[in-house]
C-alpha cells in the first residue's frame, strides 16, 4: 500500500515541551505504524528543528525523499490545551511549509491514495505544488482532511479540495465552513454529508464527533454508519483526528467492511486522546481489521 501525503511539517510548542506535528505528518506517521508505505511531500528549514524533523520522519518509517530543506524557518505552532484537553493553535506565518516544491520523480509512481489538508495551501508556492500533485500523479483515492486552522482557508481552497476528493473527513466543529463560505447550506450533519457526496461526487464523508465517536456516509450505499467509543480520560486531543483518518484509510484500502473500518478508526483516536503527543506508541495489530 503506497500513500503520498502533502502538507505541513511543523512543531507543536506546548508549555515547556516541543512535539513534532502537522496533520499530514501525524497522519503519515500513524499510517506507517499501521504498515503502509508512506511518502511525504513537504519542506523544513535549514535549522535545528528542520534537521530533527527529518530524523523523526525517518524514525516514523516515512520516506523523506520529497521533503525539501529551504531557507525559511521550520514551521511552528504554539499550542495551548484547556481543561477538557481541547487544543488552541497559534500558527506562525512565512515558514518552510509555505514554500513546498516538488521534483518530477514524484510523478513516476502510482499511489493507492493521496492525502491533503488545507493549511499548507495558504501560500501561493505550496498551492501550485498541490495542484501539480493532484493533477499529474495517479491515485486510486484522494483523501482530504478539511482541517480548518485559524483563518488560513478560503472558499476557493475548500471548494478545490472537495472537487478533487473521493473521501473527505471533517470534524463537527469544522462543519461551519460550508455555510460560512456559501458552498453549501444545511440544517444538520447528515444533510451536509449527503449534499457533499452528491454535489462533489464524493464516495465517503467522514464526520468526527469528539467523545461521541464518528459517523460515515457512503454515497454508493446511500447509508450511514456510526461508531461510539467507550469513555476514556482525555489528556489531549492533538493528533486524534489524524489517527482516525489513518486507521480508517488503511483498513478501507485493504478492502475491509465500512463499519469495521470506522470502528477501528474510532478506537485508535480514542487511544490517542489518552496520551500527550500526536503519535504515541501503539500495537498496530489492535487497529487492523482482521
Amino acid at each position: 500500500m503506497k500513500i503520498l501525503v502533502f502538507g505541513e511539517i511543523l512543531w507543536d510548542v506546548f508549555p515547556g515541551k516541543y512535539e513534532i506535528g502537522g496533520a499530514p505528518l501525524n497522519f503519515g506517521a500513524h499510517l506507517a505504524k499501521l504498515g503502509a508505505e508512506v511518502s511525504v511531500v513537504s519542506a523544513v528549514g535549514n535549522d535545528d528543528l528542520g534537521l530533527e524533523s527529518l530524523r523523526m520522519v525517518r524514525d516514523f518509517g516515512i520516506d523523506d525523499r520529497f521533503i525539501k530543506i529551504v531557507e525559511k524557518p521550520t514551521g511552528v505552532c504554539n499550542v495551548s490545551v484547556d481543561e477538557q484537553g481541547n487544543p488552541t493553535y497559534d500558527l506562525v506565518r512565512d515558514v518552510a511549509y509555505d514554500n513546498i516544491t516538488v521534483d518530477e520523480e514524484v510523478f513516476n509512481s502510482r499511489y493507492d491514495a493521496f492525502y491533503m489538508g488545507t493549511l499548507a495551501r495558504r501560500s501561493k508556492v505550496s498551492s501550485e505544488t498541490f495542484r501539480k500533485l493532484v493533477e499529474k500523479c495517479k491515485y486510486d483515492e484522494v483523501f482530504c482532511d478539511i482541517n480548518i486552522r485559524q483563518d488560513f482557508y478560503t472558499k476557493e481552497i475548500v471548494e478545490e479540495s472537495l472537487v478533487h476528493s473521493t473521501i473527505i473527513k471533517i470534524s463537527q466543529e469544522e462543519a461551519f465552513v460550508f455555510n460560512e463560505t456559501g458552498l453549501l447550506e444545511y440544517s444538520n450533519l447528515e444533510e451536509l454529508s449527503i449534499k457533499l457526496a452528491k454535489d462533489f461526487d464524493i464516495k465517503l464523508v467522514l464526520i468526527t464527533l469528539g467523545e461521541k465517536g464518528a459517523f460515515l456516509y457512503s454515497a454508493k450505499e446511500n447509508a450511514f454508519f456510526k461508531s461510539i467509543p467507550a469513555p476514556v480520560k482525555v489528556v489531549s486531543t492533538v493528533g486524534a483526528g489524524d489517527s482516525f483518518s489513518a486507521a480508517f484509510l488503511y483498513n478501507y484500502l485493504n478492502g475491509k467492511d465500512l463499519q469495521a473500518c470506522l470502528d477501528k478508526a474510532v478506537q485508535l483516536s480514542s487511544f490517542v486522546v489518552t496520551r500527550l503527543g500526536a503519535v504515541p506508541e501503539f500495537d498496530p495489530s489492535n487497529y487492523q481489521v482482521r
